[in-house]
Order: C-alpha cells, then sequence, then structure tokens
C-alpha cells in the first residue's frame, strides 16, 4: 500500500500539478493533505483539483483564518488594514461552493486502513493548527507535545520543512514515525520547488520516503501578477512570492521587520502594524 502526502498547497496549482505528475508514477492507492490549501493565486482551481483525488484533507490555519474572517468572527483589523490584505483578497476569490466545502473539512482526523496502522493528520502539532512541530526541539518537549498521540503515524505540516522521525522502540513509542512531507508551495528549507512524501506500508509498518519536485516558477509569479494577488496582497503577497523562489522564509523575515518598527514605535501589540508603519516596513525592508 502506498499513500501519497501532501501539505501546504497554498493555492498554488503549478506546484500542484507538478506534484501530482510525480507521485503518479508511483501509482498510490490514495493521498493525504494535511492543510493550508489556500493563501495563493488560484484557491478555487487549486481546491478543485484536489477534489478529484477523493484525498483525505484537513483544514490549516491559513484556511480557518479565511473562514474567520468570512464569518466575521476576525479582530477587526483584519478587515481593514494593509497588513491582512492578502487575506481579504483570498476570501475575495473563494466561490460559495469552495467556501462552503473548505468550512465541512475538519482540523485533525484519522485514517485507518484495512489492514495496516492508523494514521493521524494534524496540520501544525495535535490541538493547534498554527503551531509547528521543530525536530530540532528538545526530545523530551516533542515527546510531550506526543503524549496523546496514540496513533503509531503522526502526519503533521505549517513549517514548511520537510523530515520524518523514526523511533525504532526507543523514546517517542508512540507514534512510531512523526513525518511532515514539507511544502507543495514554498518549501522553507533552501528547496526551490515543491515537495511531498511517500507513505509505504511495507513488513508491517509504514516507511517515509521525501521526495522534492522541480518545476516553472516563473507561473507561479505570473498567476500573482494576473490573479491581482500581487497587486492587492500588497507587501505580504510579494514576501510569500519572494519566500517561494528563493526557498527562504522572506515572509517571516518581513513580518519580523514590520514588527520590529511597532515595538519601536512602542505600541501595545507589536503584531497589529498599522498601515503607516507596514508601508514604511515595505520601503525599508532588505527585499
Amino acid at each position: 500500500m502506498l499513500l501519497a502526502v501532501l501539505s501546504d498547497v497554498h493555492a498554488n496549482l503549478p506546484a500542484l500539478e507538478a506534484v501530482l505528475a510525480d507521485a503518479w508514477a508511483y501509482h498510490p492507492d490514495g493521498y493525504v493533505v494535511a492543510g493550508d490549501l489556500t493563501g495563493g493565486p488560484r484557491p478555487n482551481e487549486t481546491i478543485a483539483r484536489l477534489r478529484t483525488l477523493d484525498a483525505w484533507l484537513i483544514r490549516g490555519n491559513s484556511d480557518n483564518n479565511l473562514l474567520r474572517l468570512g464569518r466575521g468572527e476576525a479582530p477587526p483589523e483584519w478587515y481593514t488594514c494593509r497588513q491582512w490584505a492578502l487575506a481579504r483578497w483570498s476570501l475575495k476569490q473563494l466561490g460559495e461552493h469552495t467556501y462552503a466545502y473548505l468550512a465541512a473539512l475538519p482540523e485533525e482526523r484519522v485514517i485507518a486502513l484495512p489492514g495496516a496502522s492508523p494514521l493521524r493528520v494534524v496540520h501544525g502539532s495535535p490541538g493547534a493548527p498554527a503551531d509547528g512541530l521543530d525536530p530540532a526541539n528538545e526530545r523530551a518537549e516533542l515527546d510531550h507535545v506526543m503524549a496523546a498521540v496514540v496513533e503509531p503515524v503522526l502526519i503533521c505540516g505549517h513549517t514548511h520543512e520537510a523530515w520524518y522521525i523514526e523511533a525504532q522502540g526507543q523514546a517517542l513509542a508512540s507514534p512510531t514515525l512523526v513525518l511532515n512531507p514539507g511544502a507543495v508551495c514554498g518549501p522553507l528549507d533552501g528547496t526551490i520547488g515543491a515537495e511531498y512524501a511517500l507513505l509505504e506500508w511495507r513488513d508491517q509498518r509504514w516507511h517515509a520516503h521525501l521526495r522534492q519536485v522541480p518545476y516553472d516558477i516563473g507561473r507561479v509569479r505570473t498567476a500573482f501578477e494576473e490573479s491581482g494577488l500581487l497587486a492587492e496582497g500588497g507587501a505580504l503577497a510579494r514576501a510569500f512570492l519572494r519566500s517561494i523562489e528563493t526557498g527562504r522564509n522572506i515572509a517571516e523575515d518581513f513580518l519580523a521587520h514590520a514588527y520590529g518598527l511597532t515595538a519601536r514605535a512602542g505600541l501595545p501589540d507589536a503584531r497589529w502594524v498599522p498601515d503607516a508603519l507596514w508601508d514604511e516596513a515595505a520601503a525599508t525592508f532588505a527585499w
């Protein structure tokens, strides 16, 4: 049995098509998608393509943010400030049926296949879609997070970095395999292209195989431009595109620069950036 495991597609249709073409050569028995379907130039087309796979999908934190906006449950700043222009643009693009489909997806799920050990699929970490797992953390910290997971395999995403840990009878007894397939859209580990993983059931256990897939990054820039995302999404859209083009977390660097300006201005919450400081950040960032 073989599964193709994807995460963080972020409405990047060229990257998704490249991954699916690569996976098709291995004839997978199913597809698992660990959230963050939205946040890029082609949300409706990307989700429509994913739906043709009859895959196991969940929502990620980016998807949850759009749903909060759509339900009117987000903080007031999200509806007006330039800082959240990308999210507002993304919500505006979603068709009614796409929005309803996204809202119906779970945040976590367990996949139980006949004859194989079950898999738990989360986006960030169990119970916290926006909190990514980092294998570089102290092992005790990772063990603590995993303590509530009873399934032998945990699949996660969110960090845009591909990795896996196999316990092999030592610490971290449950789960015995933790897999992050990396990001279909915008890996942040230096990879310029797309990432996913193959999960193979063999010898009574699951085995992970990480894959890197090149594709034409220029098509993504064209999609950012033609869709209006680059113009309307502002500095954060530009930063996300640069992250895709470089394999580095330019978006996080830009946000750190913007938050630094608000902190120096003495604002009570450095994570809320007034428009004037957001514009200053865009003008002074080392793009």
